[in-house]
C-alpha cells in the first residue's frame, strides 16, 4: 500500500505544473518583490507577484494557436505601488463596499477607514492590494501570507491570511484562501483580476459574451451599497439578466457593478462564463462563495498606461472583472449571511478560473 501511495504521489508530481521564482524589483521602502511563473503543457502561462498577491499576466492561445496576454497589468513593481489601482490584486480585509465605514460585533462598534465618501471600499486606503506578502513555492503551488495587525484600517484582531495559487494541466487557475484571527472581525477576501480575451491592450471589451448562472442579484443604491437591510431581486426583465450569453456592448454603458447571488457558501458552483466568439477564448468561473461581482471597468481612470505600452480606460478600453465574494456589506445587512470570522474558526474559500478555447 505504501509503495502504491508513493507511485501515486510521484505521478501527481509528474502531472503537476511547478512554478518558478525570480526577482521583480522593489517597492519604495526597499523591500524586494518576487514574481512566480507557471506554464502548463497547453501553453498557458500565469505570473503572480508578491506585492498585493497580484496576478500580473495570463497568456493563453486562441483557436488558431495565437498566444496573447488576457489580463490587464503593469510592467514594474513601482507602477503597481504608485498607481494603486487594485488591478489583478488581492482584496481584503473585505471586498466591495462597507456601509458607513463602521460595524458592530458583540455590542462593540468599530469605525474603519472611509476611503469612498462615508463608506469603505475594498478594505480601506491601503488594503491587501498594497501589501507585500511573504511568498514561497510549496510543491506545485505558490503560497502568499500576509499578517494584518490588530487595528489596521480600523479592523479588530490580528488577521493571518494565506492565499495559494496553482495552475493545472486542465487549464485551471486555482486560488485557495485561508485565514484566522485573534478577535472577531469581518472578512471577505477575493481578487480583482481584469480580463480581456482580445488581449490586454486591444480594448473592444464590448465584443465579449457574458453568462452569469443566477436569476438573483443585489439591488444597489446611488452609493453602490445594497438597498435597505440587504435585498435580493430577480434579474428577469432587467439589464442584469445574463442567464443566457449576452453581448457586453449591449449593457456596458448602463451597468456600473452588480453582485449576483448563488445561495449557499462552501460548495463549488459554476457561476459564470466569459467568452470571445471571434477568437474562441473563454473563461469559466467556479467558486465556493455565495456571490459574484461583475464589473466592466466603468470607473477605471482614463489614459492609464499599462503593460507593453498599452493604454487602458473605462468601459471598452478596460477589462471585465468576475469577482467571487460573500454578499457586499454583509456585516451591516441583517438579511444577508454574516461575514464575521471568530478566533475559533478558520475562513476558507476556493475560486477557479478555467481557461478554454472553442
Amino acid at each position: 500500500r505504501d509503495l502504491k501511495n508513493m507511485e501515486t504521489a510521484f505521478k501527481d508530481l509528474d502531472d503537476a505544473v511547478i512554478p518558478t521564482e525570480e526577482p521583480f524589483g522593489e517597492i519604495k521602502d526597499g523591500r524586494k518583490v518576487k514574481r512566480f511563473t507557471f506554464t502548463n503543457k497547453n501553453n498557458i502561462t500565469v505570473r503572480i507577484i508578491s506585492y498585493g498577491a497580484t496576478i500580473t499576466d495570463i497568456l493563453m492561445p486562441d483557436k488558431n494557436g495565437v498566444i496573447l496576454d488576457i489580463s490587464l497589468g503593469f510592467d514594474t513593481a513601482a507602477e503597481y505601488e504608485d498607481r494603486h489601482t487594485k488591478i489583478g490584486a488581492a482584496l481584503g480585509r473585505i471586498t466591495e463596499r462597507l456601509k458607513g465605514a463602521k460595524f458592530t460585533i458583540d455590542g462593540v462598534e468599530y469605525n474603519v477607514s472611509a476611503n469612498e465618501g462615508q463608506n469603505q471600499v475594498h478594505g480601506g486606503f491601503y488594503g491587501f492590494d498594497s501589501k507585500l506578502f511573504d511568498a514561497k513555492i510549496k510543491g506545485n503551488k505558490v503560497e502568499m501570507t500576509y499578517v494584518s495587525p490588530d487595528g489596521e484600517e480600523g479592523f479588530p484582531g490580528e488577521l493571518t491570511s494565506v492565499i495559494s495559487f496553482q495552475l493545472t494541466n486542465e487549464n485551471e487557475l486555482i486560488l485557495d484562501y485561508r485565514a484566522t484571527t485573534t478577535k472577531a472581525t469581518p472578512i471577505n477576501l477575493s481578487n480583482h483580476v481584469y480580463f480581456n480575451l482580445e488581449g490586454h491592450k486591444a480594448g473592444k471589451n464590448g465584443d465579449h459574451l457574458i453568462s452569469v448562472f443566477s436569476d438573483t442579484y443585489v439591488p444597489i443604491d446611488e452609493a453602490l451599497l445594497p438597498k435597505g437591510d440587504g435585498e435580493l431581486a430577480t434579474v428577469n426583465g432587467t439589464i442584469f439578466d445574463f442567464q443566457n450569453p449576452t453581448l457586453v456592448r449591449k449593457v456596458i454603458n448602463d451597468f456600473i457593478v452588480s453582485c449576483y447571488s448563488f445561495g449557499d457558501r462552501g460548495t463549488r458552483k459554476h457561476v459564470a462564463r466569459l467568452e470571445n466568439p471571434t477568437n474562441g477564448r473563454y473563461i469559466d468561473v467556479f467558486t465556493t462563495e455565495p456571490g459574484l461581482d461583475v464589473y466592466f471597468s466603468s470607473r477605471m481612470k482614463p489614459n492609464l498606461y499599462g503593460k507593453d505600452g498599452a493604454m487602458y480606460g473605462p468601459f471598452e478600453d478596460g477589462g471585465v472583472c468576475l469577482i467571487p465574494m460573500q454578499l457586499p456589506s454583509g456585516i451591516n445587512m441583517p438579511n444577508f449571511p454574516d461575514t464575521i470570522l471568530r478566533p475559533e474558526e478558520i475562513y476558507t474559500q476556493r475560486t477557479i478560473y478555467k481557461f478554454g478555447v472553442k
